[in-house]
């Protein structure tokens, strides 16, 4: 059936469909403005065709680079790549094919092959704009945003009205604290291109973590009108809510996204999503269904089985932990995080031996896993082997200094070797980084009351004030009070203080302090 309203949604499409004809550079113009417009499974269609007639062609690929997704499988990409080498090879002296190869390796997350290829296509193009905008996307990947803001300037130094090239500058310029430096590259994007779908989308997203909702909204449909099928759109909105605390709008996004029908992969990732934010609102039993259903919708992904994996550690029920965590890495077996988890899980069922194999396959995996570090110290510690437990300890200090759990870890393998002063000042620093730190609150309190016991009783008032933390923090997180409320008692505390402190004005008081 005709529908002539389609072509009053987007005018300039329906242009450039009615001219086409046969001839490449009119394909090309078209396959460029479903790109802009992330119709990419359109935009594939014709450049699989154009390549098929000139299978050299650097300008094309390039945009066939553009259609690849989140969730294009691995054995596409490595095709993909095995093509774009033999290029390489067959045009030693053309920095397009350069390029594009290192675009490609960026895509797969071989940054450093990526930084390798753009550096040799420079070497010999250092004009090409497009290459100059991949290297500046490359330090964004890296975070490395002033770098990045840079190497696109030169980019926009020979093309200053690239729409694409101005949102990756408005990217660098936000993680910079720019926000006004961003709002007005991403006007310049749409107004060189004001069917740019990632223009208006950026900008939405600008807008909402601002707090402006409604022009935020207006800048997301106006994007959406573009294409509304897209997923990323969905998963960056819900993410954006999520993290402001509107779980219901987050909610929303992907109900809507699962109504549009999407592939396997993406309903299997939105309903795994769901089940976080049902977790994140206290409804387990929910939690449970939207990731049991993910497993289902998607058998491969791994994801949904790493979340039940971590809902059984929370409720302690290891066997299932176990089972979950093994479910998931036969899915992503190169996962270190995972062998992380799983690492822990066998340590609760006192299975050291496989718990330390699973800790240092996770380092083979990504040595800077400085978690599998500390799963180690766990390990060597309840084997009783207390060099090595500092090592490890300190091989993650090395990694993380600025993190709770490595602190607490070196308070701990101080502890055990009696070095009871330092390891106080190893958990003070803990809750310096991370107030709500249960264990390390925990861990002061049990440390302070021994050196107490060894001739140090003016510590009493910092034991006190150890296990009230403790008490505050329990209190907060729905957990058990027993072993605060034991402590504080033993202490010396009255019932009437210790209800004091956990009346709701004192707590809010506390909060806001």
């Amino acid at each position: 059936m005709v529908r002539p309203w389609l072509k009053l949604l987007d005018p300039g499409l329906t242009a450039l469909k009615t001219a086409i004809g046969t001839g490449f550079d009119e394909r090309m113009a078209l396959a460029r403005a479903l790109n802009g417009r992330a119709r990419h499974e359109e935009a594939r269609e014709i450049l699989d065709q154009l390549l098929a007639e000139d299978r050299s062609h650097a300008e094309a690929w390039f945009e066939r680079l553009l259609c690849l997704s989140d969730h294009t499988n691995e054995e596409e990409g490595l095709e993909l790549l095995g093509q774009l080498e033999s290029l390489r090879d067959e045009h030693p002296g053309h920095a397009g094919h350069l390029r594009n190869l290192g675009y490609l390796r960026l895509l797969l997350q071989d940054l450093d092959g990526a930084e390798l290829a753009l550096q040799q296509a420079l070497a010999q193009k250092g004009e090409d704009p497009k290459s100059l905008e991949l290297a500046g996307l490359v330090q964004l990947h890296r975070n490395h945003p002033a770098e990045a803001k840079g190497w696109l300037l030169k980019a926009l130094s020979l093309k200053p009205r690239d729409p694409r090239t101005l949102r990756l500058l408005a990217i660098a310029m936000e993680q910079l604290g720019d926000w006004t430096g961003a709002e007005a590259q991403l006007v310049a994007a749409l107004q060189a291109e004001d069917a740019y779908y990632w223009g208006w989308h950026a900008l939405g997203e600008l807008l909402l973590k601002r707090g402006d909702l409604a022009e935020g909204l207006r800048c997301i449909q106006r994007a959406r009108s573009l294409h509304v099928c897209d997923p990323a759109s969905y998963f960056i909105l819900a993410e954006i809510f999520s993290e402001q605390g509107h779980l219901e709008l987050a909610q929303g996004q992907l109900h809507t996204l699962m109504l549009l029908a999407p592939p396997a992969p993406v309903m299997a990732e939105a309903q795994a999503l769901l089940g976080e934010l049902k977790r994140d609102m206290g409804d387990r039993d929910g939690a449970l269904s939207y990731f049991s259903l993910a497993t289902e919708t998607d058998p491969d992904a791994s994801n949904p089985w790493a979340a039940l994996g971590d809902m059984a550690r929370e409720d302690a029920r290891w066997e299932d932990a176990l089972r979950c965590y093994r479910e998931a890495l036969m899915r992503e077996p190169d996962a270190a995080d995972l062998q992380v988890q799983l690492g822990y899980a066998l340590l609760e069922t006192r299975q050291g031996p496989a718990a330390e194999q699973a800790f240092l396959q996770a380092l083979e995996l990504d040595p800077s896993e400085y978690s599998a570090y500390l799963g180690l110290s766990e390990v060597y510690r309840f084997a009783n082997r207390r060099e090595d437990q500092v090592k490890m300890v300190d091989q993650a200090m090395a990694l993380a200094p600025e993190d709770s759990d490595v602190w607490n870890a070196r308070g701990v393998a101080l502890e055990v070797t009696d070095r009871w002063k330092e390891a106080t000042e190893a958990y003070e620093k803990a809750l310096s980084l991370e107030p709500q730190h249960r264990k390390a609150a925990n861990n002061l309190g049990f440390v302070l009351e021994k050196r107490m016991d060894n001739g140090e009783p003016e510590l009493r008032s910092r034991a006190i004030e150890a296990w009230k933390q403790r008490l505050l923090i329990c209190s907060d997180e729905g957990q058990s009070l027993k072993m605060a409320t034991e402590h504080l008692a033993s202490l010396g505390v009255g019932e009437e203080t210790l209800r004091e402190w956990l009346r709701p004005e004192f707590l809010a008081a506390g909060m806001e302090g």
